[in-house]
């Protein structure tokens, strides 16, 4: 389904909004260069398991509180979170400043903010913890390392899982949704 802009903070963001109308609402955070098209497979295997997605494309000048803006424009209470690399730096931001509307965390290849990056950048040194169920998928040695880091930073459960197959998409995808149904099925 394409999606439709949205006018968050002056300037448009492409959001779609796909999946059976009862159920945890799953927000997606797209990685740059990605449309919210890109995640339609993973959305596909989230709606049959009664999932709603929201994709929300990436965009530099998001910020945590756009998407919150973005789901209560939306009308949607609370949701689980998941971010694809510069979605989840996004994805992590949100989580920690908005614990009363993310229910779950689910990221690709980032840590928490406080966390150098493997160039060792710390993205936000005042960052605060992250207080809900976050899982961490990671593809290298490198992000395994900054992920395993990112443990002190959240204050719940936490898991660190070796994507299996980032290579081959249909299989990585479904460990994606498999992650992201297990973060539903923990609220």
């Amino acid at each position: 389904m394409p999606a439709t802009m949205m006018t968050v903070d002056g300037f448009p963001v492409p959001v779609s909004v796909t999946g059976p109308e009862k159920g945890p609402h799953v927000v997606l955070l797209g990685a740059a260069q990605h449309a919210p098209a890109a995640y339609d497979t993973l959305c596909q295997r989230l709606h049959t398991a009664s999932v709603r997605t929201v994709v929300i494309g990436a965009d530099p000048r998001l910020h945590h509180k756009a998407v919150v803006a973005v789901l209560d424009a939306l009308e949607v209470p609370w949701a689980i979170l998941a971010g694809d690399r510069f979605g989840a730096e996004l994805a992590w931001e949100a989580a920690a400043a908005r614990p009363d509307r993310f229910t779950g965390l689910v990221v690709i290849d980032r840590g928490h903010p406080r966390v150098p990056d493997p160039n060792g950048v710390v993205r936000d040194p005042e960052c605060p913890p992250v207080e809900i169920n976050t899982t961490a998928l990671v593809t290298s040695p490198a992000t395994r390392a900054v992920a395993k880091a990112s443990q002190r930073w959240v204050y719940s459960d936490y898991r660190l899982v070796d994507f299996a197959n980032r290579r081959n998409a249909a299989e990585s995808t479904a460990q994606l949704a498999a992650e992201i149904v297990l973060r539903t099925s923990t609220w």
